[in-house]
């Protein structure tokens, strides 16, 4: 079974996203954060599988809230998840420590994809990220 964090603001998107990702026989949502403070304490907490992190958040966005998760626990996998494909944002999150980099015009279907090949070890970009490489 992968362990799932899920650290987004937008509770629909939670609600939704966990809900899908739960219904995968190899996959549970173990914990959801709103922000990056909380996504911190509960990534070193819970030592989930995969962090699936947004980046523009209150409190903390997701780009600091990865570089502290990575300085404590460099093993860490996390994905970003994310509307936001800009230079400013992509390689800010890469450089932080991010394994993965979705954007959330995605499928849940290939969210649920990214997280099996990141828990493989493999990195997953989406075409447009890999686009601006």
């Amino acid at each position: 079974m992968i362990k799932v964090l899920f650290v987004d603001d937008h509770e629909m998107v939670r609600i939704g996203v966990s809900a899908y990702l739960t219904a995968q026989a190899d996959i549970e949502v173990i914990g959801e954060a709103d922000n990056g403070l909380k996504a911190v304490e509960l990534a070193l907490e819970l030592r989930p599988d995969i962090i699936l992190m947004d980046l523009v958040m209150p409190e903390m966005d997701g780009i600091e809230a990865t570089k502290r998760i990575i300085e404590k626990w460099p093993e860490a996998k996390i994905i970003i998840v994310t509307s936001f494909l800009d230079d400013e944002k992509v390689y800010p999150a890469l450089e932080a420590g991010a394994t993965s980099y979705m954007l959330k015009t995605s499928k849940a279907s290939e969210i649920a994809r990214a997280v099996r090949s990141t828990f493989q070890g493999q990195s997953v970009l989406e075409p447009e990220v890999t686009g601006k490489m």
